[in-house]
């Protein structure tokens, strides 16, 4: 099934990741297999009062198409014109965040702020869909407080709208991260629904991606947190998802990768802020590596792009060395 009249090779999304879903990232997460990235949320505020922050996140490479911009906010006119800009812009879709559970959001009315209020919801959805072209998207909770879900009432609002896809996390605005991911919920909305359903929350590697599939049937996962430090994420679950066993990345791959990220970053933002950047993401590619709390800890003291490559040489070559000894052994 096709998102309007985009069509996508795959099944596996990347989800909209504060702070991390950069064009960098975004871009290795399309060579591993993602179907579709997802900016990180921008503020259609910050979009019709041009400011300079917001329009710096607008950053985006050809490479990445099929891209979703997803923008944030509570009024459908400024929606609606944050909509018009990004379409001129060239993005693939246009998504509405209606989940962020971030209290500095939901304190201006958006994000999982809008799950409170379904007649603004069908204004905005309505406001965005008339102002663009361009496939609209919306991403939910399934509700705001910890026993609500208004899944199928937003789903029956988008539906009328025009409306072309549904994100759906199965989890409440209260519980954050936190707490049991209702996979039901999803599952529910998808027995009722005329539009693509997309599924979000709780997968953590390839294997679960295709058991939500499977229990939902929804039509495409989305992926968050389970990305960061392991864009390949993807590629497993195209895999699994087509019969086959996934690959692990040997350690060169992995730091090849962590290699070209730095590269992107830096060109993309400069030394001080593409290295500070970087810090965070190399945190989450060192998972499971020999040593790594102790190479966390030196990283995080690096401010410049050769002293980092320089550590990253010397980690690599030290996990090279523990591989080496393992497969010996074995």
């Amino acid at each position: 099934m096709n998102i309007g009249l985009l069509k996508l090779d795959g099944r596996a999304f990347l989800a909209p990741l504060a702070g991390y879903g950069d064009s960098p990232f975004r871009i290795l997460c399309r060579h591993y297999g993602a179907a579709m990235v997802y900016t990180e949320m921008v503020s259609s505020l910050g979009i019709k009062f041009n400011n300079t922050k917001t329009f710096g996140m607008l950053v985006f490479d050809p490479v990445e198409h099929p891209v979703d911009f997803q923008i944030f906010g509570a009024r459908p006119d400024a929606m609606a014109q944050a909509a018009e800009v990004l379409a001129k812009a060239g993005v693939d879709a246009i998504d509405i965040n209606m989940g962020c559970p971030e209290p500095k959001i939901v304190k201006t009315g958006a994000g999982s702020a809008l799950l409170r209020d379904l007649s603004l919801i069908d204004a905005i959805t309505s406001a965005v869909v008339r102002a663009t072209r361009l496939p609209v998207t919306v991403k939910i909770r399934k509700g705001f407080l910890l026993d609500n879900n208004v899944a199928e009432e937003i789903l029956a609002i988008c539906e009328k709208n025009g409306v072309a896809a549904l994100a759906i996390h199965g989890s409440t605005a209260v519980q954050g991260r936190s707490g049991s991911k209702d996979w039901d919920v999803i599952a529910e909305a998808k027995a009722k629904a005329t539009i693509p359903i997309i599924a979000n929350g709780g997968v953590k590697k390839a294997e679960d991606a295709k058991r939500f599939l499977d229990y939902t049937k929804a039509d495409y996962v989305m992926i968050g947190r389970a990305a960061l430090g392991n864009p390949w994420v993807f590629e497993q679950i195209n895999d699994v998802l087509g019969g086959r066993s996934p690959r692990e990345p040997g350690v060169d791959e992995r730091f090849r990768v962590m290699q070209e990220h730095v590269d992107r970053e830096v060109a993309l933002k400069g030394e001080v802020i593409g290295v500070k950047e970087m810090r965070k993401h190399l945190a989450f590619y060192f998972r499971g590596l020999p040593e790594a709390t102790t190479y966390r800890g030196r990283i995080n003291q690096v401010k410049e792009a050769d002293q980092l490559k320089k550590l990253l040489n010397e980690y690599r070559a030290l996990c090279t060395g523990a591989s080496e000894e393992v497969h010996h052994d074995a």
